[in-house]
């Protein structure tokens, strides 16, 4: 369905509009932490700011639009799933997050534009974040366990404050059976989730991934804007 001149004129209004860079520094200065943080990740894809601006216009409607100065991407609205995937830390949002955003939506207000867009970014973020469960050394110094009766590899590592993982890594013939005085070396060690890929953040995806898909045009608008954009 091509795009409607309602929404073309709105757009274009919107661009024009000399409020419509109130949040590009904030916009740069957000994707280059992130790049900062994540460059050495796997795949860490690289964003354009206009991209997410077209995204911030889009969403809401540029500064002419009633959100402009309060929940601009539309986080924190009623069914909006992204302000519950932060708040709660679901799908690894916690591996996206730095403390301060993390504090911030426990203490400051939602509808505050620039705080919504920094949450905005985050679910995007985190969206494109793909992550595998990784074991986790805690201290490197190598320690000793002796098995006593009734042991198993699970019970000592909940005793040990390890992992099965670990214990297999440290003790390979340990996998097979145990015995009471066996001595099994292993470390301080925790299994948990890390990012191993990033999906690239383009319209497409934010379309599908960031918007769910409920927009069949989602994808040509962000494009629309974005050709547009000086």
């Amino acid at each position: 369905m091509p795009l409607t001149d309602g929404f073309k004129a709105t757009m274009d209004a919107a661009i024009a509009d000399p409020k419509s860079t109130a949040y590009d520094q904030l916009i740069k200065d957000q994707l280059a932490a992130y790049q900062t943080r994540f460059a050495a990740t796997p795949g860490f894809p690289t964003v354009d700011w206009k991209l997410f601006k077209a995204l911030l216009l889009v969403e809401s409607g540029g500064p002419a639009g009633r959100v402009w100065t309060g929940k601009v991407m539309q986080i924190g609205n009623t069914g909006d799933p992204a302000y519950q995937v932060l708040i709660s830390g679901a799908e690894h949002s916690k591996l996206i997050m730095d403390p301060q955003l993390v504090t911030d939506l426990r203490t400051g207000n939602i509808a505050d534009a620039r705080l919504n867009i920094r949450a905005a970014m985050a679910y995007m973020f985190t969206r494109a974040a793909q992550t595998t469960q990784q074991l986790f050394i805690d201290n490197p110094a190598l320690l000793v366990y002796i098995v006593k009766r009734g042991d198993s590899l699970s019970s000592i590592a909940i005793k040990s404050s390890t992992t099965i993982q670990d214990l297999a890594n440290c003790n390979p013939k340990a996998t097979g059976a145990i015995h009471p005085g066996d001595k099994l070396s292993y470390h301080k060690s925790h299994m948990g989730y890390a990012i191993s890929g990033w999906l690239p953040i383009t319209a497409d995806f934010l379309a599908n991934r960031y918007n769910g898909g409920g927009d069949p045009n989602y994808a040509e608008k962000l494009n629309y804007v974005l050709a547009k954009l000086p």
